[in-house]
């Protein structure tokens, strides 16, 4: 009876810590948005892998671990590492020009690919009422790009393309379980991030772009500057969130079933909706709620059914952020 309610008790603060640290995210990407108003994406990138490695050199041996790896093993987690570099970079240009519930809702999409890439990738079997979840959340995200009309942008595929990199990653996350070690596998991957910076860096640094207009493009391409003092401040949030959703999710994923916290990572959707109001006035219309709606019914009913059918394949599957810890201690085990 005791055992019962110890566990009902890390279930529930498992569930309050990830609500919590997914409730930190959109911060975050409304940092990153407000800061893509004057410093390139690279700067930002660079400042964040910097904080986020230093915390980890002083708390984690992920530089000794990194040591300990063979270079088949290292090259693997590169090549992991980039995939989900490339899903950051999309993701964070189009935050750049859209509205953030916009790439935000359309990002989460990426768990129902990753039910299908698994179908293909995997060889794993998916019924049809996972496969109808999948269809309603794909119509969900039609209703909020709207292709062929003019309320359409093209940087809306970008957060598309988002979705699909991290579903990559993800499935390949899935082929590497059982390799490596955690401290080793997180640090690679600030390593990653530091690194795919360098060169876009070397560019904003010696370039001389000037402004096009096109939101995406000078987020990427301009000249760097030297961040205010709020600015730098906005920087340790950044780390701080992303570290906390790292710490959040990992204890969720230790304390309580995947298929029974996996639907609270889905409340980034209203609270990017919220920091979207409430920074720059941003109301999604009717279409935009509706489709947000069919994203967040398709994600919670595939957990659901992966839940009673006792499989994982979705609930699995943490967001970006919370990648850090959760896939990485599944790929040590």
């Amino acid at each position: 009876m005791q055992q019962a309610a110890n566990q009902q008790e890390h279930a529930l603060k498992a569930i309050l810590l990830l609500v919590l640290g997914m409730s930190f995210i959109p911060l975050n990407d409304a940092l990153i948005k407000v800061m893509s108003q004057r410093l390139p994406l690279a700067e930002i990138v660079a400042m964040r892998a910097v904080i986020s490695l230093a915390i980890l050199v002083v708390f984690t041996n992920g530089l000794r671990s990194i040591l300990a790896l063979d270079s088949r093993t290292i090259l693997l987690f590169v090549l992991r590492g980039m995939c989900l570099v490339a899903a950051m970079y999309l993701y964070f240009l189009a935050l750049s020009s859209l509205p953030i519930s916009t790439v935000v809702s359309i990002f989460f999409l990426s768990p129902l690919l990753i039910t299908a890439l698994s179908a293909v990738f995997l060889k794993e079997k998916i019924g049809s009422h996972r496969i109808t979840a999948v269809v309603l959340a794909l119509l969900g995200v039609a209703l909020i790009m709207r292709p062929g009309t003019s309320f359409f942008k093209l940087e809306m595929l970008l957060a598309l393309g988002s979705a699909v990199s991290y579903a990559i990653f993800q499935v390949v996350t899935r082929r590497l379980k059982g390799v490596g070690d955690l401290p080793g596998l997180i640090t690679i991957q600030h390593l990653c991030y530091l690194v795919s910076a360098l060169p876009l860096l070397a560019y904003n640094l010696t370039g001389n772009w000037e402004e096009s207009g096109n939101q995406s493009v000078d987020f990427l391409l301009r000249q760097t500057v030297f961040p205010t003092f709020l600015e730098c401040a906005f920087f340790i949030v950044c780390a701080f969130a992303v570290l906390f959703l790292s710490f959040a999710s990992s204890y969720a994923y230790r304390n309580a079933e995947a298929s029974l916290i996996a639907p609270f990572e889905y409340v980034a959707i209203p609270v990017s909706v919220l920091w979207g109001i409430f920074i720059w006035n941003e109301w999604p219309d009717t279409l935009s709620w509706i489709g947000m709606l069919l994203i967040l019914f398709g994600g919670v009913y595939t957990v659901y059914r992966e839940r009673k059918l006792q499989i994982e394949v979705a609930s699995s599957v943490p967001m970006p952020a919370s990648t850090g810890m959760k896939m990485t201690e599944e790929t040590a085990e």
